[in-house]
């Protein structure tokens, strides 16, 4: 009885998986549904993360207290605005919130590549560029508010739900 339950379960598991990929709609949502959660993890906040320590050497703060107080203050400013648009993720269509979302982070590692460059630059030629480094900081602390507007709240609470609501073999279970 047991190996026929089992059998069955599994059957069922198989079924319920080609259901996704039986028709044109449902294939276009399992697309958007596995991009999704490619695109949130490919975002680049773990880059940023990983390289932190490096990237505030080449703007300047050297000192373990000025790191650590940077990295603080960075978690502190992500908790505020994460909090924030989470709150405001259903007032606004979910498209036009991934769209400025990946082009605002887009335009932070844009703007944080040419600052690196520029402090870069500075480094070998021996001159100090406080500009450089300031605006390398702001375009780090900008990066948190263009992921937390796409890829936080919304991609956990509305994507996987809107995307499958219309099914009629999901909805009439």
């Amino acid at each position: 009885m047991f190996c026929l339950d089992c059998c069955s379960s599994m059957l069922m598991q198989i079924f319920s998986r080609m259901n996704m990929v039986s028709t044109s709609g449902m294939r276009r949502r399992t697309f958007i549904s596995c991009f999704l959660g490619l695109f949130t993890q490919l975002s680049g906040n773990t880059l940023l993360t990983y390289y932190q320590n490096l990237l505030f050497q080449m703007m300047g703060y050297t000192s373990s207290y000025a790191k650590t107080r940077i990295n603080l203050a960075n978690q502190c400013w992500s908790l505020l605005n994460a909090a924030t648009l989470a709150l405001l993720v259903a007032r606004f269509k979910r498209r036009t919130m991934f769209l400025l979302s990946t082009g605002a982070m887009l335009a932070c590692f844009i703007a944080m590549t040419i600052s690196f460059e520029q402090l870069r630059w500075a480094h070998t030629h021996k001159i100090h560029n406080q500009a450089a480094g300031i605006a390398a900081l702001f375009f780090f602390f900008a990066y948190s508010p263009a992921y937390n507007l796409g890829n936080n709240a919304l991609t956990y609470s509305e994507s996987p739900s809107q995307a499958y609501k219309n099914d009629p073999q999901l909805t009439n279970n």
